[in-house]
């Protein structure tokens, strides 16, 4: 997140110098791709075509990583072989978490083991993007709200249509109307549940792409009081808290990856609750 030239992100071009708040937005806005020089006159004419920015570029690479992770660590065991070790342990471990402690949990056997795949998918799609903008050099895609958001659209379709297969259209109402509210008020709860399903998307949206910039905005500021103060005194101080907030901000990538995940999974829990 933080790229291999925070040094020197104060000088502009012409000689003079930025401010903070201008390298901060280097960092957190998502722009076009910087390529290295020799790839540059191959790749940039490609990328500004494409409209590939550095938030698409780790999507490309975080998709990249779980098909290889997927594909090498994850295949079936074959009859005889020994238990997984080491990654393909791990990622049992990982794969065993989301289905019994998020799928299962909140949407019941049928549902939850139905669910897995995806839930999985889900889950390790936003830890590797949260995980990759901790890389120097990297850019957190989950900090875009353009991401978050089409996440989150992905969400709120799953859990409507989810509950349009499993309650029908006229069930899908009722189940917006709890038991024993008086008719003349029916139409009003139904409107209220509605407007409150339309908000749980954009919750979904903003709380991801809001604690995956905090952090790295705190990072570049505590960083940046260095070049403020034109002092290295300060780095004896700024240096060690910016590495005990980046390693806070690992466990910030873990716990966002499963909020998201199981926000999804409750979300279309609540709708097939009567078939737990």
């Amino acid at each position: 997140m933080l790229g291999t030239q925070l040094p020197f992100a104060f000088l502009a071009a012409s000689g003079g110098e930025e401010t903070l708040s201008d390298v901060i937005m280097h960092h957190v806005s998502n722009s076009e791709v910087h390529l290295p020089a020799w790839l540059d006159p191959y790749l940039h004419s490609t990328f500004e075509a494409l409209g590939i920015t550095k938030a698409v570029l780790m999507m490309f690479i975080a998709s990249a990583i779980l098909i290889v992770l997927a594909t090498v660590f994850l295949r079936r065991p074959t009859a005889g072989r020994e238990a997984p070790r080491g990654m393909a342990n791990a990622l049992e471990v990982i794969v065993v978490f989301v289905r019994d402690e998020i799928a299962i949990d909140n949407m019941g056997e049928k549902w939850g083991r139905r669910f897995t795949p995806f839930l999985l998918t889900l889950f390790l799609f936003i830890l590797v993007c949260n995980l990759l903008g901790l890389v120097p050099g990297g850019f957190t895609a989950t900090s875009n709200l353009n991401v978050t958001g089409a996440l989150a659209i992905v969400s709120f379709v799953t859990f409507m249509v989810t509950g349009l297969i499993a309650l029908g259209p006229i069930g899908f109402v009722k189940h917006m109307v709890p038991a024993g509210t008086p008719l003349a008020i029916a139409p009003v709860v139904v409107v209220l549940e509605f407007i409150s399903m339309l908000v749980r998307p954009i919750a979904l949206m903003v709380r991801l792409g809001a604690n995956m910039t905090a952090g790295h905005i705190v990072i570049l500021i505590i960083l940046g009081f260095i070049f403020m103060f034109q002092t290295v005194v300060l780095a004896a101080i700024s240096v060690p808290l910016a590495a005990a907030i980046t390693l806070l901000e690992l466990i910030v990538a873990l716990i966002q990856a499963y909020v998201f995940t199981l926000l999804t999974a409750l979300y279309v829990g609540m709708l097939v609750a009567d078939e737990h």
